[in-house]
């Protein structure tokens, strides 16, 4: 009786189909997205703020990080698929963002800093500070998403 209960119990293993496929359903992107500035602590590299989107409200979640990859102000909302982190950390002090949640986006210059000690206390809030009411920043951050 034992073997029939596990030769069952593998048939229905067996048979149920995995599930190799979700999709989300959210539509952001620069012209029906706003964003608060729920701003972080200082010295932190994650933020979160609330979006509405077709009045639907969200809540978007990310990362900041000081880099070495250089921009200048007006580069910000350029995007990069990966960053260069410099040896010595005083080169690490422009601010790039992404968002992490709902979905992921590629990295975001944000701002450049005077100095890596700046960029690590304020870089995350930049990424939420003035950043999501310029719509050069969030043209890069809802523009090639991913999940």
């Amino acid at each position: 009786m034992k073997k029939y209960l596990i030769i069952a119990g593998l048939v229905c293993v067996a048979s149920i189909p995995p599930a190799t496929a979700v999709t989300k359903c959210v539509a952001l992107n620069q012209s029906n997205t706003k964003c608060g500035q729920q701003v972080p602590a200082l010295n932190v590299a994650d933020w979160t703020t609330p979006c509405t989107t077709n009045e639907t409200e969200i809540q978007i979640s990310g990362i900041g990080i000081c880099s070495a990859t250089a921009g200048t102000v007006s580069q910000m909302g350029k995007t990069a698929t990966s960053l260069n982190m410099a040896s010595t950390a005083a080169d690490n002090k422009y601010c790039w963002c992404r968002m992490i949640s709902p979905v992921v986006s590629r990295w975001v210059f944000r701002w450049p800093m005077q100095s890596a000690d700046d960029c690590s206390k304020n870089c995350a809030r930049n990424c939420v500070w003035n950043g999501m009411q310029d719509r050069s920043y969030l043209s890069g951050m809802f523009g090639n998403l991913s999940d």
